[in-house]
């Protein structure tokens, strides 16, 4: 669904998604029951759904004015920020550059909490020292200030992408230096907590309510495939950062004398085992001296095949795109997807090629270092189309660090 824009501010719009408005209206139900149910002597049905929706409304409109603050904030710790989107009770952020420091981090993540905290403090005083008669004015703004704590305290949960969790791993990248150390820890008290609720899910499920034990039970898995999954993301990261090329298996390139007529050629492309392969590397005497691309054939006829030779249709090695063996793995992957093929030729140092890379070739050594082995079906079928395994964006990972400056 489209998202609506309410407002802008420092170039950056503020959305709002369809859901944000069934949200508004399940809130409102659910308060106006309450109140019925609590205060039913004191309120008519119109008044409960008055104190419901408005209750609501305010809530949410408290949400957005957090927004804008902790977009000011995190905008002068060098965020930058395209646009931001309101979902249910919280908003997401399309970022392109985060934050660089720990201090910075710890002050963007602290800001919507404390925002909380200050906004439920005032409305819960007004309530409580209010001379007004006006009883469903303080009863809203009561249920505002409530609400407004209990959001203050889920937000500090030091879990997944609540401020929490960015505040705790923020505050161990402080005082380690690592910002690795913080993201570990978190995603480890990320399973210990997921395993709790799992467990009290359980407890619930047989003991108490079967209802609120399901949906516990239900987070709890939830919260440990989370950091599974977090937890492969991270070695996926540092495989890109570290490995080389050179830890690569190569595809061997296929080779032939500069002085091999095209019915040789013809033979050499009707025998090969990889259908994606069309390129021939020339030698003479020995020494790499370019390369041809299968699809000349086509263009030289049948009646000339046996006059005519390799090496007057080469192209120079330099001019086939490539990399060198000690490059990192990340930059290899954009140079690859800038490629139309796909597919990059792998020097040395001397510039002496050494072998072919592609897609398939990557993908299969991230996921051998990450301990899985993939059939040699699943291989040979994306060796012919040329992906990555299982549908991993790679590049996507890459341009992810760039923007978190996690690379080198």
């Amino acid at each position: 669904m489209r998202s609506w824009q309410v407002f802008k501010i420092w170039g950056i719009p503020f959305k709002i998604h369809p859901y944000w408005f069934a949200i508004l209206f399940l809130f409102s139900w659910s308060i106006s029951n309450q109140v019925n149910l609590t205060s039913g002597d004191i309120y008519n049905n119109q008044e409960a759904w008055i104190i419901g929706f408005l209750t609501s409304f305010f809530l949410l409109s408290s949400i957005i004015s957090h927004e804008v603050f902790h977009t000011f904030v995190s905008l002068n710790q060098g965020v930058k920020i395209r646009k931001i989107t309101f979902y249910f009770l919280g908003a997401i952020l399309q970022i392109d550059k985060y934050c660089q420091t720990a201090l910075g981090n710890i002050k963007i993540a602290i800001v919507r909490p404390l925002l909380c905290f200050a906004t439920a403090t005032i409305l819960l005083l007004i309530s409580n020292y209010s001379a007004s008669q006006e009883l469903i004015a303080i009863n809203i703004i009561y249920r505002v200030g409530i609400l407004n704590l209990v959001l203050g305290f889920l937000n500090l949960i030091p879990a997944g992408s609540l401020d929490g969790g960015n505040l705790l791993k923020s505050i161990i990248w402080y005082f380690s230096g690592s910002k690795n150390k913080g993201r570990n820890f978190l995603n480890k008290v990320n399973l210990f907590l997921s395993i709790l609720v799992l467990l009290f899910g359980i407890i619930f499920l047989f003991r108490f309510n079967f209802y609120y034990g399901f949906i516990l039970s239900f987070l709890g898995l939830l919260g440990i495939n989370s950091s599974k999954s977090e937890s492969q993301f991270f070695k996926i990261e540092n495989i890109l950062k570290f490995s080389k090329v050179s830890e690569l298996k190569l595809k061997p390139l296929r080779k032939i004398e500069f002085d091999s007529n095209f019915s040789k050629f013809n033979k050499l492309v009707k025998n090969k085992k990889d259908p994606v392969d069309k390129y021939l590397f020339i030698t003479n005497n020995g020494r790499w001296t370019g390369f041809i691309d299968e699809n000349i054939l086509k263009a030289v006829s049948i009646k000339k095949w046996d006059r005519t030779y390799v090496g007057d249709f080469k192209k120079p090695i330099k001019s086939f795109t490539s990399v060198y063996s000690d490059n990192k793995l990340w930059k290899t992957i954009e140079r690859i997807e800038e490629t139309s093929e796909g597919i990059l030729l792998v020097l040395n140092a001397a510039d002496i090629p050494l072998g072919i890379i592609d897609r398939p070739k990557i993908g299969h050594f991230i996921f051998n270092k990450l301990g899985f082995n993939l059939p040699s079906e699943i291989v040979n079928k994306l060796s012919n189309k040329n992906q990555y395994p299982l549908g991993i964006e790679l590049l996507r990972i890459v341009n992810s660090m760039k923007k978190k400056e996690d690379l080198e």
